[in-house]
């Protein structure tokens, strides 16, 4: 079997030793695997990684038998206290496949049975392959108080922006994605997503900050500052590890701040329903499909140069 290998900003296809599953695991061979910000800050050094790692955590792919499915990519421990309580998103010893164990870019991967879910057989598995990141803005869509709530304003036009937005456009809320990158505004409006609107609003708000950073943070308190009291303010981004809050903007304003990490199993099979009943509205943010032996090539044109919105590997 052959595994694609990342190490010094480049990756190495290499043939390995046969893996067979072990009891209890389910071989799984990818199709197709979405790239996000964590895979790009892993190639620019921005996140820490032990190398040669396999890259790929967001997998759509086929069993043996010919089922299609998609991988939940966090194993939880079960025996952490967050687990414990069934907090397993926030397991304290997380395997995040991809992240800090070898992914999916490879002939195939041996998953825990557990951790495989199945697909309709009608969804196309590019589009199977939003399944995972979808899970991740369907989490912070359902932090928010939607008795209350029904506008949300979206920092950072990547796939966790976008896909948030289509995902609170389902659900009924009003949305805009803030996005500095120009091009990249360009490309979201093309698409059809409201970017950089000035409205002036006079209702409790929802923000989504998908990015992180002081930057971002500083963006997000600024609005909040002159939003109706009580509105929020979700963290999906790990951009920064340390970011600063302005006491009187979260005090003042009795700002609800929450932080939103991967995604539950409830969050994961209503992403599956989700993206396969409006598979239309998912495929409009795929930009680019690259070929697995041209990835050298393909992932710093498009993932590192040029502002695309969702770009897949179609694994051969």
């Amino acid at each position: 079997m052959w595994k694609i290998f990342f190490r010094e900003r480049k990756f190495i296809k290499a043939d390995v030793k046969e893996e067979y599953p072990k009891p209890g695991e389910v071989r799984v061979f990818p199709k197709y695997i979405g790239i996000c910000g964590t895979d790009k800050n892993i190639y620019l050094g921005k996140k820490t990684i032990r190398e040669p790692l396999v890259l790929g955590h967001e997998i759509a792919g086929i069993t043996e038998d010919g089922e299609k499915v998609v991988v939940f990519p966090n194993y939880w421990c079960n025996y952490c206290i967050n687990c414990r309580k069934g907090f397993y998103n926030s397991c304290k010893n997380k395997i995040s496949i991809g992240v800090n164990a070898d992914g999916g870019m490879a002939e195939w991967i041996n998953v825990p049975k557990n951790f495989v879910f199945k697909l309709p057989n009608f969804i196309d598995l590019k589009i199977g392959a939003l399944v995972e990141p979808t899970a991740v803005a369907l989490s912070a869509i359902n932090k928010i108080d939607r008795e209350n709530i029904r506008r949300v304003i979206i920092i950072g036009g990547g796939s966790t922006g976008t896909l948030a937005s289509i995902v609170s456009e389902i659900y009924g809320f009003k949305s805009v994605i803030i996005e500095k990158d120009k091009r990249k505004e360009k490309i979201l409006k093309e698409k059809g997503f409201t970017v950089n609107d000035d409205e002036i609003i006079e209702e409790r708000i929802a923000i989504i900050d998908t990015i992180n950073n002081n930057e971002s943070m500083m963006l997000a308190q600024s609005i909040l500052k002159n939003s109706v009291a009580r509105s929020e303010l979700i963290i999906t981004g790990l951009d920064e590890e340390y970011t600063s809050l302005n006491r009187d903007v979260i005090v003042r304003n009795e700002v609800v701040v929450k932080g939103s990490i991967i995604y539950s199993v409830a969050d994961f099979l209503q992403s599956i329903k989700i993206v396969s009943e409006n598979s239309e509205k998912f495929a409009k943010i795929i930009d680019k499909i690259g070929e697995v032996d041209q990835i050298n090539e393909w992932f710093k044109r498009y993932v590192i140069e040029e502002p695309n919105v969702k770009v897949l590997v179609k694994i051969d």
